[in-house]
């Protein structure tokens, strides 16, 4: 069964329990995701669904989170509707993510917000400030294994990043892009 169609029966028990999950501080939620990080299976999936939606800035419905992702400052990031974010993923909201609806984001990806900035030559790099910028992906979007998108970027609607692509500046929407650094590599038709 695919998993719009299991949402649709639960739906009104992961209403129930975002409600009641709003009696719980966020770090204890936090920490709750961090604990039910590894579960398998669909019973896992909803259980991250449920934290997920409580913690967020904010969650669409069937927002599938596999096992063993990775995310921090998840109250930075906003989800649309049947959105998959599969396992081994690294999401990091610090800057702000905006994620669409109907986005795929394939295994071994990695979300960045943050920067260290690198022009600062009194100190070491690793010393610098972090500069933080968001990251938005826009609506239809599929992304490939292994991807990393950087601080800043912004992803238009009807896009394919190929795997292990590098994404370092804004695509356009109806585009493949591929390779380290992403470039255009296909018009996509709508």
């Amino acid at each position: 069964m695919r998993g719009r169609k299991l949402y649709s029966i639960f739906k009104p028990a992961f209403a129930i329990s975002s409600t009641l999950l709003g009696i719980f501080p966020s770090p204890f939620i936090n920490l709750t995701l961090v604990f039910f990080r590894a579960v398998p299976t669909s019973i896992g999936v909803g259980i991250r669904y449920m934290l997920v939606n409580r913690l967020s800035k904010s969650c669409g419905d069937n927002v599938a989170v596999f096992e063993n992702v990775y995310m921090y400052h998840v109250d930075r990031i906003e989800f649309g509707s049947h959105v998959s974010i599969h396992p081994m993923c690294y999401v990091m909201g610090f800057g702000g993510i905006s994620i669409g609806s109907n986005v795929s984001i394939a295994h071994g990806t990695s979300i960045i917000t943050t920067n260290h900035d690198f022009e600062q030559s009194a100190m070491a790099i690793r010393d610098a400030p972090v500069e933080a910028a968001p990251v938005t992906i826009g609506d239809d979007v599929w992304i490939g294994a292994g991807v990393r998108i950087l601080a800043g970027v912004t992803i238009g609607n009807h896009v394919v990043v190929g795997a292990n692509a590098v994404v370092t500046s804004d695509v356009s929407s109806n585009t493949l892009v591929a390779g380290v650094p992403a470039r255009p590599i296909k018009h996509l038709n709508r």
